[in-house]
């Protein structure tokens, strides 16, 4: 009888194909459930409800150091499906005198969780290719302390060690702080979208600023961020792995062949994602654009690789960074985080 397993991912086309049904894992059945990262990271941290699940990296070393066995008893399996930087599209106040990111140090930032894997990435960046430490800013968390990664973490308790950081209240927003000028850079946040300022069950509240023909915002990086993650990736080899994908330990432990199963299948997934791209940029591309052949130049034939003979130096590089930023308190090795049987694996 094949394993039955509860499996919560994000929209992500390299997933579809698992979730869909043209890949099936040998000897699993899996009942997939769709859920936005926000709210699926919240539910694991809080709920824990998942067998399997994507997972922040960033929030995952933290409940492995701060876990005490009764929640978060979770081992990664290295598949790295969600990449690059997520911060690109940051929205600057014109008053800043911030006109690139070597501009940022000293600089009041907003962030949704100063925990998140993203927002981790961002501080590398910034110390690796401009100097800029995470304590030379000073950083707010959009996300409140009751319903946000980092207090579900007890970050509002203990930390980040050595950074100035303060939580904002469920009738602030990110959006309108900028706006009035008490902070100098946000993360994106989505103009538009229905005002929740004051609502305490949304994650990420919205207060109803619009950058298009506001004199007071602007975009920071017009490329959307693809010059700085290339200049990035050239200078240290990096590129971001976000997101990874967790199991629960007592599936592993009574079942230790479901994590080089489900390992292959994400790969087989990612795989037949790919191959459904290809087909779909033949039907409507009448002269074949050269996006791909530049990002391949740079970043290599497969921009999502998957184990950590491959991606091993960019998690370790992330576990570094959180100890520079104050959220890890002592170092971890990849084999605290990962499952034994996925140590070795490159494809």
């Amino acid at each position: 009888m094949a394993l039955q397993l509860t499996m919560a991912f994000s929209d992500n086309p390299r997933v579809q194909p698992l979730k869909d049904g043209t890949v099936k894992p040998q000897g699993i059945d899996l009942n997939c459930i769709t859920v936005d990262p926000g709210n699926l990271f919240q539910r694991n941290l809080t709920h824990d409800d998942f067998d399997v699940s994507e997972m922040s990296i960033s929030e995952t070393l933290l409940a492995r150091e701060r876990g005490d066995g009764s929640k978060w008893n979770w081992a990664a399996l290295p598949v790295f499906l969600s990449r690059g930087l997520f911060w690109a599209n940051l929205c600057v106040n014109t008053n800043s005198g911030i006109n690139g990111l070597a501009d940022l140090k000293g600089k009041r930032i907003g962030v949704p969780d100063y925990d998140m894997t993203a927002a981790l990435w961002f501080r590398i960046t910034l110390k690796d290719m401009y100097g800029i430490e995470a304590s030379d800013n000073i950083w707010y968390n959009g996300r409140t302390k009751e319903l946000s990664h980092g207090g579900a973490l007890g970050l509002d308790k203990a930390g980040p060690v050595g950074v100035t950081h303060h939580w904002l209240t469920v009738d602030q927003t990110l959006d309108v702080m900028l706006d009035r000028g008490e902070l100098d850079v946000t993360f994106p946040f989505r103009p538009g979208s229905p005002i929740t300022a004051g609502n305490p069950t949304v994650i990420d509240r919205y207060g109803g600023t619009l950058i298009e023909g506001n004199p007071r915002l602007r975009i920071l990086l017009e490329d959307g961020g693809r010059q700085v993650i290339f200049d990035y990736f050239r200078q240290t080899g990096f590129f971001h792995p976000n997101h990874h994908v967790i199991v629960q330990k007592r599936i592993l432990e009574d079942h230790p062949w479901v994590a080089r199963e489900l390992y292959q299948a994400f790969q087989r997934s990612k795989e037949v994602a790919y191959e459904r791209a290809r087909q779909a940029q033949s039907v409507y591309l009448y002269f074949p654009g050269t996006d791909f052949q530049q990002q391949a130049a740079i970043l290599g034939e497969d921009p999502y690789p998957l184990g950590l003979r491959a991606m091993g130096k960019n998690i370790e590089r992330a576990i570094q960074g959180s100890l520079e930023q104050g959220l890890l308190t002592k170092p971890l090795r990849l084999e605290d985080v990962y499952f034994h049987t996925t140590l070795d694996t490159q494809i």
